[in-house]
C-alpha cells in the first residue's frame, strides 16, 4: 500500500477524537477516497452491499446511509437497484463527492450521535459502513439509527474491533439486545481492513445485521 494512503490513514486514526482534525483528513482526502480505498483492498463495500441486498428486499426502500462519505457505497446500491437513498455526513468535502455521483435523493450535513436530525421511524433500512470505528461516531450513535429507523427495519454496520473492545460499542450493542431494542440476523467473521498496510495490517472489522423491534 503506498505511503500517500498510510498517511492519509495516520491522519484519520491519531486524531485522537477531535471532530475538527478528524473532519480536515477527510476534507483534504475527499479527492482521492474512492482509489485509495478501493486500492487498499478493503471488502467492506462490497461485503456491506452483499448483506444490503439479502436484507432489504424493496428496491424503493427508503435508505439512510449515514457517515456516507464519498458516496461509494450509495454508488454499488444504486447499481444493484437501490434508488431512494439519504445520505449524512460530517465533512464538507466528502458530501461534495457524494454529491457529484448524483446518487442520493438527500443529503445532509450531520454528526452521528444519540440524536440525528431527521424524522423518526422514516427509514426502511439503514446502513453504516466504516463510520462506526474509533474516533469517528461514539456509541450512542446506535441509539440514533434506532430512532430513525422504522420497526422491523434493518441495521447493516461496519463495526472496528477496536471500537467494539475499546470503545464502549461491544457494551452498548450488548445492552441493546438485552433491551429487546433489536435483533441480530446475520454477522461476518472479521477481516483486515486493510490488508495491504504495513501500519494497519491487524486492524479488524466486521459487518453486522441488527432488525429493530416492532
Amino acid at each position: 500500500m503506498s505511503d500517500k494512503l498510510e498517511r492519509r490513514l495516520d491522519a484519520v486514526y491519531q486524531s485522537g477524537g477531535d471532530r475538527e482534525k478528524l473532519d480536515r483528513a477527510y476534507d483534504d482526502w475527499a479527492r482521492d477516497y474512492d482509489q485509495d480505498l478501493w486500492a487498499s483492498g478493503n471488502p467492506y463495500i462490497a461485503l456491506m452491499a452483499g448483506m444490503a441486498g439479502r436484507h432489504i428486499r424493496d428496491g424503493n426502500a427508503r435508505i439512510l446511509d449515514s457517515g456516507c462519505g464519498t458516496g461509494n457505497m450509495a454508488q454499488v446500491l444504486r447499481l444493484i437497484g437501490y434508488a431512494n437513498i439519504v445520505g449524512i455526513d460530517a465533512s464538507d468535502g466528502m458530501l461534495a463527492a457524494a454529491h457529484a455521483k448524483g446518487c442520493y435523493v438527500e443529503l445532509h450535513k450531520m454528526l452521528l450521535g444519540a440524536e440525528i436530525d431527521l424524522p423518526g421511524e422514516s427509514f426502511d433500512a439503514v446502513t453504516a459502513a466504516g463510520v462506526l470505528t474509533h474516533g469517528h461516531a461514539p456509541p450512542e450513535s446506535l441509539d440514533g439509527l434506532l430512532a430513525v429507523a422504522k420497526p422491523g427495519a434493518p441495521i447493516i454496520f461496519s463495526i472496528s474491533k477496536i471500537a467494539m473492545d475499546e470503545c464502549g460499542f461491544g457494551q452498548k450493542i450488548a445492552d441493546l439486545e438485552r433491551s429487546g431494542a433489536w435483533l441480530l440476523e446475520e454477522r461476518t467473521e472479521p477481516f483486515r481492513t486493510y490488508p495491504f498496510s504495513s501500519r494497519y495490517a491487524d486492524l479488524r472489522h466486521w459487518i453486522s445485521v441488527y432488525r429493530k423491534a416492532g
